[in-house]
């Protein structure tokens, strides 16, 4: 589930020119916590995730 997120935020990057900044920052995380989580570092809690996936939803409608 959070390898598809991260391939979304990445197609957002992509496509949108959505910087990773401001996803982070929509997020309240770092970026460098960002970029290490689209690595695969680590998972996000189920409250970030919930939230990244809202973004992304929103994101994707503009």
């Amino acid at each position: 589930m959070q390898d598809k997120l991260r391939k979304e935020v990445k197609l957002l990057k992509a496509l949108q020119g959505i910087s990773y900044k401001d996803i982070a920052a929509d997020l309240e995380i770092k970026t460098n916590s960002l970029y290490s989580w689209l690595r695969g570092y680590y998972s996000l809690s189920f409250e970030k995730y919930t939230r990244l996936q809202e973004i992304v939803s929103i994101l994707k409608e503009d």
